[in-house]
């Protein structure tokens, strides 16, 4: 049976929110004129033409294995998950079940573009098709010249498919200079936990952490 289409809009909520049902296929999101570029460009990156028309929403959310820079765009973007209940949770807290919402997942939320949000995306992969060794996404909300929240989301250091950094919160309050992103880039390499494996090593995967998350954020300095 096929899934439901949305429409080429998607719907917003009173609070500004996009919101996508669970059942929609995954390419009603490239199709949609308002999903943000980000998200747009992790799909087709994770998914071919015949995955995103076969699979829904949810599943691919909640099955980060199935698409890793998919997820780390979507815990990036800072997405909630939405509840029968009328619950809302944040979507990595959800991941690691760390809250425990009533009833059952029905859709996600995520906010629209804005003028003052930058984004950046770095990989290394085999090939343009693989699924990426190491992926980041950077996020980060501008207050005038100055960082308001900084999300780095990174696959493939993680005991978990994808996690979101924590050293990103240091740049909140300071201008986005090569500088600040050279220190936080070399803290999330600290930060991350690799699992080897005949991909990379341990010592490979930390490289690139901190080298991707530094071209990730470099890409969110051009306005």
């Amino acid at each position: 049976m096929p899934h439901p289409t949305l429409t080429p809009t998607l719907p917003t909520t009173e609070t500004g929110w996009l919101r996508i049902q669970g059942d929609a296929s995954l390419q009603t999101l490239v199709e949609a004129a308002n999903t943000p570029a980000l998200l747009k460009q992790a799909l087709k990156r994770s998914f071919s033409w015949q995955e995103r028309n076969d699979m829904n929403v949810l599943r691919a959310t909640l099955s980060p294995d199935q698409g890793p820079l998919w997820a780390a765009a979507l815990l990036a973007w800072d997405t909630q998950i939405y509840f029968d209940s009328g619950d809302i949770a944040p979507y990595g807290a959800f991941l690691k079940r760390e809250v425990k919402p009533a009833g059952r997942s029905s859709g996600i939320l995520i906010r629209p573009e804005a003028e003052q949000t930058r984004w950046g995306v770095a990989e290394v992969a085999r090939t343009r098709r693989d699924t990426p060794i190491v992926g980041v996404v950077a996020v980060v909300d501008m207050k005038g010249t100055l960082v308001e929240t900084a999300r780095v989301a990174l696959t493939g250091v993680w005991q978990r498919t994808a996690d979101l950094a924590q050293a990103p919160a240091q740049l909140s309050g300071a201008e986005l200079s090569s500088d600040a992103i050279a220190k936080v880039a070399a803290a999330i390499a600290a930060e991350v936990d690799p699992r080897p494996n005949f991909l990379g090593s341990v010592e490979y995967r930390r490289a690139m952490a901190e080298v991707l998350s530094a071209d990730a954020l470099t890409q969110c300095m051009t306005e």
